[in-house]
């Protein structure tokens, strides 16, 4: 039960963001590639996207990209690292990067080609002080106040999520996302009146 209905409020999440990712890039009315770079096969974005072969789908798995290829075959699909893109300078028309700027190595510059490679970008990541972690089958309350990494364990487990995921996380603060996107605004995505993610876009 508590499963479908924060399946069911995913969904609703996703969808609303699509229509803002819509609403600002313009990208339904727009001709050029869109990228999509991290999206695998769960991507929101490629999977509402209503011409699948503009988006070039960018994923550092092949497994990831090989299975978003075979859900969508009409997508463009490439096996890249998003710090190093295989792509010419404002050759794209777009980029869309939902929640993966906090999983990568080097966030300066994953935000440094996003920059380079696109006329316009939307980028969304979780806010860390938001007080649900949503990298869990099901959103864990308060886990960032869990001072044991015993209990952290146990407690993902019993939520359905991969510790080692979860624990991966390098969240990112509002201050440094503008200081990483220096031409971009910041907004927000807001959740019971508090902000859940931060928006950061170039139009």
């Amino acid at each position: 039960m508590i499963r479908r209905i924060f399946a069911a409020l995913r969904r609703r999440s996703r969808r609303n963001r699509y229509r803002r990712v819509c609403d600002i890039l313009a990208v339904e009315s727009q001709p050029g590639l869109i990228l999509d770079l991290g999206g695998g096969p769960a991507s929101f974005f490629a999977g509402m996207f209503p011409r699948p072969g503009q988006v070039v789908l960018a994923d550092i798995n092949f497994e990831e990209a090989r299975r978003a290829k075979r859900l969508t075959p009409e997508l463009r699909v490439v096996v890249a690292n998003g710090e190093r893109l295989p792509f010419a300078s404002g050759s794209l028309g777009a980029t869309v990067c939902n929640s993966v700027i906090e999983h990568v190595d080097h966030p300066a510059d994953l935000a440094a080609d996003i920059r380079r490679v696109s006329r316009r970008y939307f980028v969304q990541t979780p806010n860390g002080r938001f007080p649900l972690e949503t990298h869990s089958y099901i959103a864990i309350p308060f886990y960032n106040l869990i001072p044991w990494q015993k209990t952290r364990r146990w407690v993902c487990g019993l939520f359905r999520g991969s510790y080692a995921y979860v624990s991966s996380v390098r969240y990112l603060p509002e201050s440094r996302l503008a200081t990483l996107f220096p031409d971009a605004v910041v907004d927000y995505e807001k959740a019971f009146g508090l902000t859940k993610s931060f928006y950061i876009y170039r139009k």
